[in-house]
């Protein structure tokens, strides 16, 4: 099925059921892949980072991004999906933050923020293409990388064409 198809599928969920696909698909994904990409990037410093210059960035950008994406994941999951929830159900939204445009707005800065560091990732990694006669770590490490740049990217573009102008209507 192509994203485009899945996209148009998952407009037609209702807000509550929309939030809970986000949560249950792409922040469970962050959540169990994220360690893995922190211990691929670690051992591939350990063995090759001496002898390789993208690979001490590359790390770096990696554990910049988890770090970012973690705490993004908990404002939305504690904040802001629970005051679209309640929105969506005709309820106030219990939230100190006033309008609901305004933890959006943050969201979309820190989805900004997080496209900008997928970009470092892939021009260090000559977009994930795997170097001739690397160890299975650092191929492992980049498919996994791949993997979750798409899934980060699809998540995204769910929560910013979707989810949130949704929002913003109510």
């Amino acid at each position: 099925m192509s994203t485009a198809q899945t996209t148009e599928q998952l407009s037609l969920l209702s807000l509550v059921d929309l939030i809970n696909y986000i949560e249950t698909n792409h922040h469970a994904y962050i959540r169990k892949t994220a360690p893995l990409l922190i211990e691929y990037t670690e051992k591939m410093v350990r063995a090759h980072g001496d002898d390789h210059d993208e690979i001490k960035p590359l790390a770096l950008c990696v554990r910049e991004l988890i770090d970012e994406l973690m705490p993004h994941l908990m404002k939305e999951e504690q904040i802001l999906f629970p005051a679209i929830k309640s929105l969506s159900l005709g309820q106030p939204a219990n939230g100190c933050f006033g309008h609901i445009g305004n933890p959006i707005n943050m969201m979309l800065h820190e989805h900004d923020n997080a496209d900008q560091m997928l970009q470092s990732i892939r021009r260090l990694t000559n977009n994930y293409t795997i170097p001739a006669s690397v160890c299975h770590t650092w191929q492992a490490c980049y498919r996994t990388l791949a993997e979750f740049d798409v899934d980060l990217q699809n998540h995204i573009n769910l929560e910013n064409t979707l989810l949130f102008p949704k929002a913003l209507v109510l």
